[in-house]
């Protein structure tokens, strides 16, 4: 009985550890910028920059801080263009509301 608890629990988590690497695979990481300056709201950064370690750290106009978008929106975000993002995505950006 216990081995077949401890069966059903590895695949689970195995199921859900190629879950969340099949959706990485769906996103791209985004540094939004414009002119020089990061267009990333002040503690809404996913991770990285070079003045913070991890999500939530970033300060406005951080341009080394970015953000995880659906694959192919990166471009799109820093042209300007909005359409199709989601609200989710909008809400980390200025001047994307």
């Amino acid at each position: 009985m216990k081995s077949k608890i401890l069966m059903a629990i590895s695949m689970a988590a195995a199921l859900s550890t190629n879950t969340a690497f099949a959706a990485d695979e769906m996103m791209d990481k985004c540094k939004v910028v414009k002119d020089g300056k990061g267009m990333i709201k002040a503690n809404k950064a996913d991770c990285a920059g070079t003045s913070h370690s991890c999500a939530g750290q970033n300060k406005a106009g951080d341009a080394e801080s970015w953000i995880k978008v659906p694959k192919g929106q990166c471009e799109k975000i820093n042209a300007g263009d909005f359409s199709g993002v989601s609200q989710d995505i909008k809400d980390k950006i200025e001047g994307a509301n």
